[in-house]
């Protein structure tokens, strides 16, 4: 079951004062192939993020407590606007990338010290809620961008190394890209055999090549 709880929270951009919701508890029965959950009840991922109504600025609720002096930065959110509210799906979308965007832009002007990886988790939720095709293949595409990324500059943890390598698997399955799925599948067999403790992710691997689930 998924409840909420109000706040209050003033824009670190412009200083408006706002009433939001965050998440008070939450849970899923279960999850995609590519771990996205399936919540009970009402989906909480909105109130992950909040949205000044005044400036657009949108992020995480400890976001709003960072010190916001770059007029560069604040020119930025301020041209992008507030969020225009249109069906639930697409609110969710828009909501999911324009905190996306305030993140990178928080990292680019030093805001905020957030590593690649993160921004892929985060990221994350764009693709799994994309409210059409165009914006999932778009999503897919920054996620597995970052997760590449980090992969090769060695800043995935250790003990999510195949894991990572996985869900690039499963993503570029999901969007089309079967022969870059498979390849990446085929790295995480190879990588797990002098890894028995990573036999279920193995297995997953096995299973999204030759027998593809939507549901684990």
């Amino acid at each position: 079951m998924t409840t909420f709880f109000p706040i209050e929270l003033i824009c670190p951009v412009c200083g408006t004062e706002f009433d939001s919701q965050t998440v008070g508890s939450c849970g899923f029965a279960s999850k995609r192939t590519d771990f996205r959950p399936n919540y009970w009840g009402a989906n909480p991922v909105s109130h992950f993020y909040h949205d000044c109504p005044t400036c657009g600025f949108c992020a995480p609720e400890k976001m709003f407590d960072s010190e916001i002096v770059s007029k560069e930065f604040i020119k930025q959110i301020k041209q992008m606007g507030p969020l225009k509210k249109t069906s639930w799906e697409e609110n969710l979308t828009r909501k999911i990338e324009r905190a996306m965007r305030c993140l990178e832009l928080m990292k680019e002007y030093k805001i905020i010290e957030i590593n690649k990886f993160t921004l892929a988790n985060n990221w994350i939720n764009a693709y799994w809620w994309a409210n059409d095709r165009e914006s999932e293949l778009r999503f897919a595409n920054i996620v597995l961008g970052y997760f590449k990324e980090v992969y090769k500059q060695e800043q995935v943890p250790e003990g999510q190394i195949l894991e990572i390598l996985y869900l690039r698997g499963e993503i570029n399955r999901r969007i089309g890209n079967i022969e870059k799925a498979n390849e990446l599948f085929d790295h995480v067999l190879e990588l797990a055999q002098d890894l028995p403790d990573q036999s279920k992710i193995a297995s997953l691997a096995y299973q999204q090549k030759t027998d593809p689930q939507e549901i684990l």
